[in-house]
């Protein structure tokens, strides 16, 4: 028998284990990948028991705007919800926010929470997601040193924003990015500081990066690379002392730490399910043991289009991939063979990226108008495996589909292929 203990617990002990309730489907995680689930349960069995448990506050909500659409007012806090209330009653989906699971028997198929609740279900899904990687710096449990995910780190932030002028962000990830971009457009001083010579290096080939470097300072944000936070001291009155790796230093109020993230796996390594990068699942969605399944930013999945594993940060991922896998713990039997979309967004530049994108791959840069608008193709062999479109936002479909075709291109086609990017 395997069983997963993430926390000491003690509530059921000594209890019969006949005292839980008994659920058709456990959703382990309240992201948009859970809400999508649903709807991919319902679609396909209108009446099976539902439980949702999540570690949030709130509904399952849209994450991207969270550093985007909120900070220039194009959205509001209300928008955010995936669903209303009224559609979980509708759905008859027992909804229980700020649960952790903490112990998993995943032969008998039971759970326990962090208030000794214990659940018996058929099947479970983990959309665990990801937790941001820690900033390892002599200091680093200062207050002022934040950490940008979720609602409740919006919220933190909003509140201060009347009495803060200047911030400093660490790492070179997407949200650093876009942060510092709408906080900049907020009025706000913002010094950005990345490890490498540009932000998003493992993505981003050198063309572009050094392209968005130029870009982020032409919004007047100071830019500092090479570089990162060793020692954080508070000096009073609202304001925290940063020295880098270098010997400089500088003074901020506000410290938000972007430094990727990493897939929230403790609770599926506990219960001896197959991880890598990620809950290794198949094209299904279904884990290494019969009743467990994952989706979205924990899952790493079968990525057809490129025959290898992939795990996809992103939202539409997890909507896509989210619906799917709760359709096949309903039975639907459909494999997954969408290829994930991943964009961010830096004032009015937008990028789309599909594919396999990693600046260790031979890469093409083609300029419609020069650091405002082109296509990145990414190429292994000849043959594209991803692309990113900046400020091309009418040619995904056009992109999936050259990479969805695989061909190795001769020079003449690869010619044809820059000169339609161009058209």
């Amino acid at each position: 028998m395997s069983v997963a203990r993430l926390a000491p617990n003690t509530h059921h002990r000594g209890r019969a284990r006949k005292d839980f309730m008994h659920y058709r489907y456990v959703i382990v995680g309240g992201g948009i990948a859970a809400a999508a689930a649903i709807e991919g349960i319902r679609a396909h069995d209108a009446d099976g028991s539902i439980l949702l448990l999540s570690r949030e506050n709130h509904l399952p909500y849209q994450r991207p705007p969270l550093s985007k659409d909120l900070w220039n007012g194009s959205l509001d806090l209300e928008q955010l919800a995936i669903h209303a209330a009224e559609f979980y009653e509708q759905q008859r989906v027992d909804v229980r926010l700020r649960r952790e699971v903490v112990e998993l028997d995943s032969e008998n198929r039971i759970l326990w929470d962090d208030r000794g609740e214990s659940v018996g279900f058929d099947h479970a899904l983990l959309v665990t997601g990801c937790r941001p990687r820690r900033l390892q710096a002599r200091g680093a449990d200062s207050p002022s040193v934040r950490y940008f995910r979720a609602l409740e780190d919006y919220l933190a932030l909003e509140t201060q924003m009347e009495r803060i002028q200047h911030v400093t962000t660490v790492g070179g990830g997407f949200t650093a990015v876009e942060l510092s971009a709408a906080l900049r457009a907020r009025g706000k001083e913002v010094t950005m500081i990345f490890p490498e010579e540009w932000p998003l290096r493992r993505i981003l080939p050198r063309e572009i990066g050094m392209a968005l470097v130029d870009y982020l300072r032409s919004l007047d944000i100071e830019t500092v690379s090479g570089e990162t936070l060793v020692e954080i001291t508070e000096e009073g009155n609202g304001f925290v002392r940063g020295t880098t790796y270098g010997g400089n230093s500088l003074t901020t109020q506000i410290i938000l730490v972007d430094q990727g993230s990493e897939p929230q796996v403790d609770l599926a390594e506990a219960a001896n399910l197959d991880t890598d990068d990620g809950i290794v699942v198949d094209e299904y969605g279904r884990c290494s043991r019969p009743g467990f399944w994952a989706a979205g930013d924990v899952a790493e999945f079968p990525y057809l289009a490129l025959g290898q594993l992939e795990r996809v940060e992103g939202s539409e991922h997890a909507e896509k991939h989210g619906r799917c896998v709760g359709a096949n713990m309903a039975g639907a039997g459909v494999p997954y063979t969408h290829l994930p979309l991943k964009w961010f967004r830096v004032a009015d530049l937008q990028f789309e990226c599909v594919g396999e994108l990693h600046s260790r791959l031979d890469s093409e840069v083609v300029w419609v108008e020069e650091g405002r608008e082109g296509v990145v193709f990414y190429l292994r062999d000849d043959v594209v495996r991803g692309v990113i479109l900046i400020n091309t936002t009418d040619r995904l479909d056009w992109a999936r589909a050259i990479i969805s075709d695989a061909k190795a291109m001769d020079r003449t086609e690869r010619a044809a292929l820059v000169a339609a990017a161009r058209a």
